[in-house]
């Protein structure tokens, strides 16, 4: 996500006349960096339905790799030069896979899984599709950074709607399945939440004060761990930002329940599948796991060297995948010492 966000940056605040020369200036100097780097950076990951693999995205294409010795099994082919965010549907069965090309058009590629037999190319956006999530196992949801949201059907492979309120580009998106909300963030600091069937804009948060990477929503769970917000029923969801905040939040009744400051800013943001902590990755290439109900940095672990773009956490093993540039990936384990 920072990739196509930094281009976009750039070249508006140029004049007409020199973006041409720009644009080529910086595109020779990707060229050269992308030659001297042994492998791009890791942009997405998202584990496989069986948990016993991860997808792995970026501008290289799409990698399936073991779990959890991280051994590349296979390449899955993609029409995506550009790929941002992965995300599987509800019941396993398909793979979507989000980007595009910068300033130009966003896509989207649903692969049938587990073949990776690649079933349509979705596009309607004008510039790259930074976030994706499924609302449905035939319904899914865009965010780009041209500033719109579209809601897509994947019988008839058409946009249903396009939800148009955020004044800069979109780069993040979750869904509530319970209240049928989704909850969009982007580069104007906001958050929007949507009716997902109607499309109908319910209601805006503004506590960011610098542009949100990331959001995700707590697992419902009753486990021991879980707080008295989470067992009161409402839906909880985590934001990420350049602000260095991660904040919590109740979308459904649009209320802000507290936020912790970070020394770095966060890129990515998972939770451990029970819901006792939020992790987090950041520029400074560090996985930080903070106590959702305290919102005290518990954990502190140095993870990859730069920035770490993006992170998952695994369904059953308690552990966290974090990847940075160059293709680094690193298996995590929260309160022990890395693997």
């Amino acid at each position: 996500m920072p990739f196509a966000r930094c281009q976009q940056k750039f070249t508006r605040q140029l004049p007409r006349v020199m973006k041409p020369l720009f644009v080529g200036y910086v595109c020779l100097n990707l060229l050269a960096a992308y030659a001297a780097a042994a492998e791009p950076p890791i942009a997405a990951l998202a584990f496989t339905p069986d948990a016993g693999a991860v997808v792995v995205g970026s501008q290289a294409g799409l990698a399936v790799r073991s779990w959890p010795d991280l051994q590349q099994r296979r390449k899955i082919a993609t029409q995506l030069a550009n790929v941002l965010d992965l995300a599987f549907s509800p019941n396993g069965k398909f793979l979507a896979v989000a980007g595009g090309h910068p300033a130009e058009k966003g896509l989207v590629e649903v692969f049938d899984w587990p073949s990776g037999e690649s079933l349509h190319l979705y596009s309607g956006h004008r510039d790259s599709v930074a976030a994706i999530v499924w609302t449905s196992n035939s319904a899914f949801a865009t965010a780009s950074l041209d500033r719109d949201i579209i809601l897509w059907d994947t019988t008839s492979k058409k946009p249903v709607r396009r939800l148009r309120g955020h004044s800069r580009g979109v780069t993040a998106l979750c869904y509530l399945a319970n209240e049928q909300l989704l909850v969009s963030a982007g580069i104007d600091r906001n958050l929007r939440v949507w009716g997902a069937a109607s499309g109908k804009l319910v209601r805006t948060l503004n506590n960011h004060t610098r542009e949100v990477h990331q959001l995700a929503t707590r697992p419902r769970t009753s486990g021991p761990h879980t707080s008295g917000l989470q067992i009161s029923g409402l839906a909880m969801a985590a934001s990420v930002g350049d602000d260095r905040t991660v904040r919590l939040w109740q979308p459904s009744i649009g209320r802000m329940v507290r936020f912790a400051q970070l020394d770095a800013a966060p890129l990515a943001v998972a939770w451990l599948p029970d819901g006792s902590r939020i992790a987090v990755a950041t520029t400074a290439g560090d996985l930080q796991l903070i106590d959702p109900d305290t919102v005290e940095i518990v954990q502190n672990i140095s993870a990859v060297e730069g920035w770490a773009y993006s992170l998952a956490a695994h369904p059953t093993d308690g552990s966290l995948l974090v990847g940075g540039r160059n293709g680094q990936l690193r298996r995590i384990i929260p309160g022990g010492a890395p693997p």
